[in-house]
């Protein structure tokens, strides 16, 4: 009887430091997507002020790719924060499947696990290119810079 009784306890206790492991990882993550956040924020706040003053057309595409980064990686964070408010954080947003700790600590907004990262990846390999220009007389019927004579 008293062997059953510890077993209880000790699974009780088992699952209360479970739970605070849980609490202090979260907390220690959502401090982390603070930081990255704030970090963004600046850098997108200095891009600002620098596209400002940028006169060479070349530096202006760079910036403009580096703000559209920024922005990228700053909606990723706001996803992952939201994540963690409505308790789905750590939780792969396609299988449902548990995001490794190696994977959080590295990426913490992630929203995919490893697997289904790779399946968007390999699918969009295999994907055929988009044409940059609309051919509307069917597929190579004529280069875009020479239309038909009777035009």
């Amino acid at each position: 009887m008293k062997g059953a009784e510890m077993t209880d306890l000790n699974t009780e206790r088992a699952g209360d430091v479970r739970r605070t492991q849980q609490a202090v990882d979260l907390e220690f993550f959502r401090q982390e997507l603070q930081e990255q956040r704030q970090f963004r924020l600046d850098q997108l706040t200095k891009l600002a002020y620098e596209a400002e003053s940028i006169t060479n057309e070349a530096l202006a595409e760079v910036n403009a790719a580096l703000k559209r980064a920024a922005a990228g990686v700053l909606s990723e964070i706001d996803a992952a924060l939201f994540r963690l408010a409505i308790g789905s954080f750590g939780t792969c947003q396609r299988c449902a499947g548990p995001l490794t700790g190696d994977r959080l600590h590295a990426l913490p907004m992630a929203a995919l696990c490893l697997r289904c990262e790779y399946a968007d990846q390999s699918r969009e390999e295999h994907r055929p290119a988009q044409p940059h220009i609309v051919d509307v007389w069917g597929r190579d019927s004529f280069p875009a810079s020479d239309p038909p004579s009777n035009w």
